[in-house]
């Protein structure tokens, strides 16, 4: 069913580094268990994460960390600005938007309907689409769905798993997870486990 090379790889990662992706995967674990305002300093992180590196949204992340939820609009965009980050203008807007979600995160991801959950987030917070609900649910523990950022869509596309590397709409996103998500359970691993694996096939690095 899968070629042969994309089983060796995927057998070469699990076999050299199935320890590391285990301890990212219990930090995702206990960042799940925090308060609310750690869980939306998380969200914050994965709106940021969007069409840029994860290596800034983490520098930025770090840097802002309780800004998130304390700073004003205009002192949330200066400190974006000032650590050179692309978005700052509207992705600072996104942030103090979402804010109203803070009391009740906690609450919202207790819910055994995932798929629910999901459908929430991006319907309720501007900024937060398929992929973004998908990261920030995989980075407090919830490993149903797929995080098909740029690097996983042009390595399954090489693979031929994908006809495109390009995701037009939520429709789009659903139809590419349902195959992730088959080619992650053929593998015996959740959706949000299995992204861990090939990320770091596509780049190299164990991030979130």
């Amino acid at each position: 069913m899968y070629s042969n090379l994309f089983v060796d790889k995927v057998n070469e990662i699990r076999n050299n580094y199935f320890n590391s992706i285990e301890e990212r995967v219990a930090d995702f674990k206990n960042m799940g268990k925090s308060r609310n305002r750690s869980l939306f300093i998380e969200l914050s992180f994965c709106i940021l994460t969007a069409n840029t590196s994860a290596e800034m949204g983490i520098r930025t992340q770090r840097y802002i960390n309780e800004g998130f939820i304390d700073y004003d609009l205009e002192t949330l965009r200066s400190e974006l600005r000032k650590i050179k980050y692309r978005f700052y203008n509207k992705r600072s807007e996104y942030i103090v938007n979402a804010r109203f979600i803070i009391p009740d995160l906690k609450k919202l991801l207790r819910n055994r309907d995932r798929y629910y959950v999901r459908e929430y987030l991006v319907e309720n917070i501007k900024g937060v689409g398929y992929k973004e609900a998908s990261h920030f649910l995989r980075n407090v523990g919830i490993f149903d769905f797929a995080i098909l950022d740029k690097h996983i869509m042009k390595l399954l596309h090489n693979f031929g798993f994908f006809n495109d590397i390009k995701i037009k709409s939520g429709k789009d996103y659903k139809k590419y997870e349902e195959i992730f998500n088959s080619i992650a359970y053929d593998f015996g691993m959740e959706p949000g486990i299995f992204d861990l694996y090939l990320w770091k096939m596509a780049t190299g690095k164990i991030l979130k």
